[in-house]
């Protein structure tokens, strides 16, 4: 049977199991204590207290200083660089951590008798995490029927040691009020396309919130979560996802930001900060399906956003034309080699959403170049943000630095940077 200084203080959880808790530093004094988040500092897993899965290692922190920590992470990452933001505004956390995932990646193991979804550790040893609290209760009851669907398919799970098997992985993805999802099979090749195409009607009948199914292909024999191939087996092509006052569409390879409440807060504050100044022209690079881009629509007469994956561009150019706001542009392509020869504007505002691995040295002198009034920095990895950032000092200052919780748990922490220009010394 299978197992189940002089700071103003105005106040991509991955699938390989992460480093334990162990490896936290200790909690530092609270940046800003906005409200003792009881769901947040009370919160128990049963998975962690078993010692079966370290991802949530916010868990081993005395109750009442888990946030607390997330903000000395952050503030450590600062300073290791010699960064003084003139502000630091308190950190967006969720009402709740559990259930509070609008994008679920898993691994599927073990055999298609008993298939099992969840994580790969570092020693290749699985745990199977389908009822993960992180996970909404409505994919959770999507894994059970993903797990007969494997079963009756016959579709057998990628075994890394040996490298043989199809099914690597499983990608769900969930608009606002789980209306719409998109569920894609990661596999090793095209061969077991047909099995999953069969199973798309009874995937569909039992959970109708699935309008999307695909199949993408990974064939290399690594940690790669997917690969640059798709096929899609449904009609519908993409969902549709609420943020605050805009609608985004989203198709199986575009990025979604993993928790929607802490997404809508982001989009929220880097608008206002669009809106309380003047700006003519913004470019939006990383630009994904045009968050922050449409976001800003309202306020910026002419936007560029670049984004490398075109399923990502194609979705962003949906969700424009459904806002009239043909004013933004956006285009497929590798931003580095878009800002060294395509690039013709002279932009006032630059937005950057960066991967994990942030701005590569290219980017960085580009940027400096190009002298934009501000920069608006949102990152997943405040380490090589401030990396980033500290390379920029000679022109700008780290006006203000937002964090927001979107990794609920973890010691990961999403962070938004103002960047503005210093004034120029005669």
């Amino acid at each position: 049977m299978c197992a189940k200084q002089s700071i103003v203080v105005v106040c991509n959880r991955s699938i390989i199991d992460p480093a334990p808790p162990s490896t936290l530093p200790k909690p530092l004094p609270p940046l800003y204590y906005r409200t003792m988040n009881s769901a947040y500092e009370n919160a128990t897993c049963p998975y962690f207290t078993a010692g079966t899965c370290n991802s949530c290692s916010l868990l081993s922190i005395e109750r009442g200083k888990r946030i607390a920590t997330k903000e000395a992470l952050v503030l450590k990452a600062l300073s290791d660089r010699g960064l003084t933001p003139h502000v630091i505004e308190p950190i967006h956390v969720p009402v709740s951590p559990w259930g509070s995932r609008c994008k679920t990646k898993v691994s599927v193991t073990g055999s298609p008798r008993c298939p099992s979804v969840g994580i790969v550790r570092s020693d290749l040893s699985t745990q199977d995490l389908s009822e993960c609290p992180l996970t909404p209760l409505h994919v959770q009851e999507l894994f059970i029927t993903l797990k007969e669907v494997i079963r009756e398919r016959n579709l057998t799970p990628y075994n890394i040691e040996e490298r043989t098997g199809e099914l690597k992985n499983i990608i769900v993805m969930n608009n606002h009020d789980a209306s719409q999802g998109i569920v894609r099979f990661v596999l090793r090749s095209p061969e077991a396309i047909p099995h999953v195409r069969e199973s798309v009607a009874e995937i569909q009948a039992r959970h109708p919130w699935v309008s999307v199914i695909s199949c993408n292909i990974q064939p290399i024999p690594a940690a790669i979560l997917e690969g640059p191939e798709e096929e899609i087996l449904t009609h519908q092509r993409s969902i549709e996802v609420r943020y605050n006052d805009i609608t985004l569409s989203f198709m199986p390879q575009s990025f979604m930001q993993v928790t929607h409440e802490i997404a809508e807060a982001l989009y929220h504050r880097a608008a206002n900060y669009v809106r309380e100044n003047s700006f003519s022209r913004a470019l939006d690079l990383f630009c994904g399906v045009g968050g922050f881009s449409l976001s800003i629509a309202s306020s910026v007469p002419h936007i560029i956003g670049v984004e490398v994956s075109p399923m990502a561009v194609e979705s962003a150019h949906l969700s424009a034309s459904r806002m009239a706001a043909s004013h933004a542009s956006f285009f497929a392509a590798d931003v580095e080699n878009f800002l060294s020869h395509s690039l013709t504007d002279q932009p006032d505002l630059v937005i950057v959403n960066p991967p994990r691995r942030g701005l590569s040295e290219g980017i960085r002198k580009r940027l400096l170049d190009l002298k934009p009034a501000a920069i608006l920095y949102s990152s997943c990895d405040p380490e090589t943000f401030a990396r980033d950032v500290s390379g920029m000092t000679s022109n700008y200052h780290l006006k203000t630095l937002a964090p927001f919780d979107m990794f609920p748990m973890t010691n990961h922490c999403e962070v938004l940077g103002i960047l503005e220009t210093k004034p120029s010394r005669l």
